[in-house]
């Protein structure tokens, strides 16, 4: 996303506009293929499909432009505690349940990677508009993953994932070309047309997740693409690559080191007291 942001000049709304909903397509076209008629029930779940797709929408144009302005590492490094803690207290209120001492233990510590994250900046740029949009995805992410992973019960992942992709990907698309008409070429086409297998892979994954392992340890697992974005930004800078980091790397990887161990502790006991 950053490459195609920095390097070959595309709008991130142009990006999110069109290998969303390819991406989604994709997806309810091999969903159709190996369940027939039984992946269109999917959409008869709209109470949840819907606010879920919305919301999507919103953390991927949120994701998308905070990338091209702060750079995939310290996107991931903010959104992912961050976005960990809104799923425990939105799950925690609809259930009525309190927080385990351990659990509060990781929502500080995650918390406290979040805000070291922030810091990384310097001082001169504390909180950029950069950042704010990065804590806005992971919000809107966090909370519509709470209505996916109610249709994930019912819906095979294949389904669950073609159809809030293809609809937030609508959303984003009317957008798009109802404020701007972007000329988009040929080769920008294809660009996006590979571009969406990486959303289409990420979001079937998740889902799948979610299904089979369950919400805590697939959010364990994914966790470690916060670090991982940052070794692979660090490689490409290595490489002579132009990339978007944080101006103080050290206290960055601290922020994220953190925030994977307080989604480690956040997960690690279902026990309240």
């Amino acid at each position: 996303m950053e490459m195609l942001a920095t390097q070959i000049q595309l709008a991130p709304l142009v990006i999110a506009a069109n290998s969303i909903p390819l991406a989604g397509a994709v997806m309810l076209l091999i969903s159709f293929g190996s369940e027939k008629k039984k992946s269109i029930t999917v959409f008869q779940s709209w109470k949840y499909l819907l606010p879920g797709s919305v919301l999507l929408a919103t953390g991927v144009f949120a994701w998308y432009d905070s990338v091209g302005r702060v750079g995939a590492s310290k996107e991931g490094l903010l959104a992912g505690p961050l976005e960990t803690v809104v799923i425990l207290l939105l799950a925690r209120a609809a259930l009525s349940e309190k927080l385990s001492r351990l659990q509060l233990a990781g929502v500080m510590i995650a918390l406290a990677g979040f805000f070291a994250t922030v810091m990384s900046s310097g001082l001169d740029a504390l909180i950029t508009f950069g950042d704010i949009e990065a804590m806005l995805s992971a919000t809107a992410f966090g909370s519509g993953i709470i209505f996916i992973t109610k249709l994930a019960k019912t819906h095979s992942a294949q389904a669950v994932t073609g159809s809030s992709l293809f609809i937030s990907g609508l959303i984003l698309a009317m957008i798009l070309w109802t404020t701007q008409a972007p000329a988009i070429s040929a080769q920008d086409w294809m660009v996006l047309l590979l571009f969406s297998l990486l959303p289409l892979t990420a979001a079937l994954t998740y889902v799948v997740g979610l299904s089979r392992i369950g919400a805590s340890l697939t959010s364990i697992i994914g966790s470690f693409s916060i670090i991982l974005t940052v070794v692979f930004q660090l490689a490409l800078l290595w490489q002579n690559v132009e990339v978007i980091l944080p101006a103080n790397i050290p206290l960055a990887v601290a922020g994220g080191i953190m925030g994977v161990f307080g989604i480690y502790l956040i997960h690690r006991t279902k026990k309240t007291f």
